[in-house]
């Protein structure tokens, strides 16, 4: 694959130069957002991008996985596309983090490859995209000792967002992200992937949109859970609109970024770049129908979620 060849040829050229410190950006200093799909993921990553110190390839990682035909699925069976530790073997692993190496910039947009290393030994690097939830063991495989930043949102809002997605994705095509999937009975697959997907066969979009937004949050306390707490932290999407400066603070502090946070600059978040329609708080309401015989189960599951992130989650404080 010339993609592959590049990246070798990438890595035989930094290597004499520089090997300890392209070690130490890729392995040390990695930050994952982990959430389900529509939870504020991207206006997260978009404000966070912007601060001094702080690495992106600019977008979703969704073009370094196309260039691992072997990463699309679990397994042969299409059974879903959680990736595990095995997925990340040797050769994998390098490419991918060569990969992202080398589409790294800052937010002057500055590719990282093209300045001297040795003055970021201590940045780190910021990457978010949704089906990473699924993905947390293949993850940590690949950088041992990677941080994220759990986002999680109140259900209805949620599953609404993930349902009005769904809709733009059959008429459109954006957020397909498998075509004529076997054993599926729409033409389109939206988002990720989580096992069992198969029973949702025949499913409303509420029904479908819910069970991406159950399993994947179920996924990342999973495994969240046997981490130490000084290797993530959460955040509620609710608390993130209501107080972004302060909340872009708290994440300074929690991953000891060297920037600050220029409170003039949150007065008024812009919409992100994926927003398909204007927020509004009871915009759940246009799905209330559908959405409204989940309702009890969504509480209780929103309910478990915050009960974990009390008891587990390391907090600003760093308690």
């Amino acid at each position: 694959m010339q993609f592959n060849r590049n990246l070798i040829n990438l890595y035989n050229q930094l290597s004499p130069k520089s090997p300890e410190i392209f070690s130490s950006f890729m392995v040390s200093n990695p930050v994952f957002i982990v959430s389900t799909p529509r939870s504020g993921s991207t206006l997260l990553f978009e404000q966070m991008i912007q601060l001094d110190n702080v690495w992106s390839i600019g977008g979703e990682s969704h073009v370094i996985f196309r260039e691992f035909p072997h990463l699309r699925f679990e397994n042969l069976q299409y059974d879903s596309a959680c990736l595990s530790k095995n997925h990340a073997d040797p050769q994998t692993s390098l490419l991918f983090k060569l990969a992202t190496f080398s589409m790294l910039r800052n937010n002057c947009n500055q590719p990282l490859v093209n300045l001297d290393l040795s003055h970021h030994k201590q940045d780190l690097f910021l990457e978010k995209t949704p089906r990473n939830a699924l993905n947390i063991p293949f993850l940590l495989e690949i950088f041992p000792n990677a941080k994220f930043i759990y986002l999680y949102r109140e259900p209805k809002q949620n599953v609404a967002s993930i349902i009005e997605a769904w809709k733009i994705g059959e008429k459109t095509g954006q957020f397909v992200t498998f075509s004529n999937l076997q054993g599926w009975d729409r033409k389109n697959w939206c988002f990720l992937l989580p096992k069992g997907w198969r029973k949702m066969n025949g499913k409303s979009l509420a029904e479908i949109a819910y069970f991406q937004w159950k399993e994947s949050n179920q996924q990342i306390m999973q495994n969240l859970e046997s981490l130490p707490k000084n290797r993530w932290t959460a955040l509620d999407y609710a608390d993130f609109i209501k107080n972004p400066y302060s909340e872009i603070s708290n994440l300074i502090k929690i991953f000891s970024i060297g920037a600050t946070a220029n409170q003039s600059d949150y007065q008024q978040l812009a919409l992100s770049k994926t927003t398909s329609t204007t927020p509004a708080k009871d915009k759940w309401k246009r799905h209330q129908e559908q959405i409204s015989p989940l309702i009890s189960d969504m509480q209780e599951q929103y309910q478990n979620i915050k009960n974990f992130v009390d008891s587990k989650c390391r907090h600003p404080n760093g308690k």
